[in-house]
């Protein structure tokens, strides 16, 4: 009993990613496809409880010969106008201009969470790579974003130390000891100080730490 208690309240603590999402056709995701200019990189998108310092989601910014996000499992839909903006297949939303990135980093830092993203420069092929990699990922199931995101990022060369967990906070900490990692903080789209998330809010002292 004591472990099926123990299952149930990990399930409950990682339900914050969601699933399903709408299937946009190839002829959609191949006109909204949109390159950044900047140099390859992969970013860590970690959304976090801001009250309890545990983390609720998981995902990664791929710029690559074009940027988008895997976004396992999770629930955000862009929107512009009443229509959709970034066109979604699995787990992957396409056509990640700024404005999409913006809405979709707000969504993850929305009342009661913030955001932390790690920003790794990778060489143009790594970038290809995890690109491919999250094409063919297919659906996450609920609650498996951090594992879905580990797994690829443990896959690629130069993430060697990375290891799969199921955590999205314990994902974090692995990936902002790798060389090179930029760190920032976002309370409902809006960078802040690293580490201030949690005063800004309204709590007292320092964020909570969790594995979560």
């Amino acid at each position: 009993m004591g472990r099926l208690l123990l299952c149930l309240g990990l399930l409950a603590v990682l339900s914050a990613c969601g699933s399903g999402r709408p299937v946009a056709s190839v002829i959609t995701i191949e006109h909204d496809r949109y390159t950044d200019p900047s140099p390859p990189s992969l970013t860590l998108v970690t959304s976090i409880r801001t009250a309890a310092g545990s983390g609720a989601h998981s995902a990664i910014i791929i710029n690559a010969s074009q940027r988008v996000i895997f976004d396992p499992a999770g629930s955000f839909e862009a929107t512009s106008e009443g229509k959709v903006a970034g066109p979604q297949r699995g787990d992957v939303i396409y056509g990640v201009s700024p404005e999409v990135l913006a809405a979709y980093l707000k969504f993850q830092s929305s009342t009661g969470y913030h955001v932390v993203t790690l920003s790794i420069p990778v060489p143009a092929a790594v970038a290809e790579e995890a690109l491919v990699k999250a094409e063919d990922h297919g659906w996450v199931s609920q609650a498996f974003c951090a594992d879905a995101s580990s797994q690829m990022l443990a896959s690629l060369p130069g993430f060697e130390k990375v290891h799969v967990t199921l955590f999205p906070r314990a994902l974090m900490r692995q990936v902002e000891k790798l060389p090179g990692v930029t760190m920032r903080t976002l309370v409902d789209g809006r960078e802040v100080p690293n580490g201030s998330a949690w005063q800004l809010s309204g709590g007292k002292g320092s964020t909570p730490l969790s594995d979560f």
